[in-house]
């Protein structure tokens, strides 16, 4: 399992949802593997963190954000093009 963290400013903190996370993976009987964390604006595709993470990834691992805007703020052609390439993974 693989943590994304997302905040859009550098003034927000980008690990406040870490300690849910944890719950979460502690209460379903999960291990988060590695975190990834950025301050970049979830209506950007490219992000460094969030291209790491998708390189990173082997068949099977489990991407877990703590809510969907963490993960995309992007426009349906932009999300379908992150999908794929989660999908891909």
């Amino acid at each position: 399992m693989r943590a994304y963290l997302r905040a859009s400013t550098s003034e927000q903190d980008a690990s406040r949802g870490k300690s849910a996370l944890d719950v979460f993976a502690a209460e379903h009987g999960l291990r988060i593997a590695a975190r990834y964390v950025e301050n970049e604006s979830g209506a950007k595709l490219h992000r460094p963190e969030l291209f790491r993470l998708l390189s990173d990834c082997e068949p099977g691992d489990v991407l877990l954000v703590e809510q969907v805007d963490r993960l995309s703020r992007l426009t349906s052609p932009d999300w379908i093009k992150l999908r794929n390439l989660i999908d891909a993974k």
